[in-house]
């Protein structure tokens, strides 16, 4: 059975109720962290799971929001003797950031008992391992002239590029959108999709509402919720869901989906 583990849901703001974004992938005893928002570690313990079961992290940009739990995941890998290695697979610079990361908060490769591996994506890769398919797509959340201007004037250091995740597994296709411009991001890859995992960080309802009406979406799952909307959960699946013949679930943290 494969199951997806919804860590935390809060986009930039985390709350009492939400910590930042995380999921992960569980298959065949296995883990697979989508993003890695603070405390990935802790979260995946509290669902009962190890941390250790970890074989890749997939960034979808480089937000704090989205990886800020990397380095105390690291470290607690680190002191719990991790015994295999872990994979980090993120966009153009993860490499590069890895590095930095590591000196920034004294995580030198030597003191590790595992191999860490830092792997560039872009739209032709492809992990495909143990029935486990996923493709990448860009978004535009940081394809702005701002962001471009601001990567220029950092000496093309900060590379602004974010991606979002299509995951194939047992027979099923989820989209997983990471951060987004616009809902219109998804568009070229949603056909056939069976779930939309969506985030609610960088628009209002209506227009995701209006997304899944004009896109049929047959089953849709709100995350990455915007600190505002913390506590109105129900509210915003009404807006969502209104005039919508598809499901519309808001998620929170600790929630398990079965694929």
């Amino acid at each position: 059975m494969t199951e997806l583990l919804i860590l935390g849901t809060s986009a930039g703001v985390s709350t009492a109720n939400r910590h930042h974004f995380s999921m992960a992938i569980k298959r065949n005893g296995r883990l697979y962290l989508i993003d890695c928002g603070c405390p990935a570690n802790m979260l995946l313990k509290k669902m009962g799971e190890d941390p250790r079961k970890i074989d890749a992290v997939f960034l979808t940009h480089w937000h704090p929001d989205h990886a800020s739990g990397l380095p105390m995941l690291i470290q607690d890998l680190q002191l719990t003797y991790k015994p295999e290695g872990l994979s980090i697979y993120g966009p153009a610079g993860t490499g590069r950031k890895l590095a930095q990361l590591q000196k920034m908060f004294i995580l030198p490769p030597e003191i590790y008992p595992f191999n860490l591996h830092a792997i560039e994506y872009d739209e032709e890769t492809v992990f495909d391992f143990d029935g486990l398919r996923i493709e990448f797509f860009k978004t535009n959340h940081l394809a702005q002239e701002t962001w471009r201007k601001l990567d220029e004037k950092h000496g093309h250091e900060i590379t602004p590029i974010a991606y979002g995740l299509v995951i194939h597994v047992d027979g099923k296709k989820i989209v997983v959108s990471g951060d987004v411009f616009s809902s219109n991001d998804l568009i070229p890859v949603l056909p056939d999709a069976d779930l939309v995992i969506h985030e609610f960080g960088h628009m209002p309802p209506n227009k995701l509402n209006a997304f899944v009406k004009e896109q049929q979406i047959p089953n849709l799952l709100i995350t990455h919720i915007h600190h505002e909307w913390d506590l109105r959960a129900e509210e915003l699946r009404e807006i969502v869901s209104e005039g919508h013949s598809g499901e519309v679930n808001v998620a929170y943290d600790l929630m398990r989906v079965a694929i």
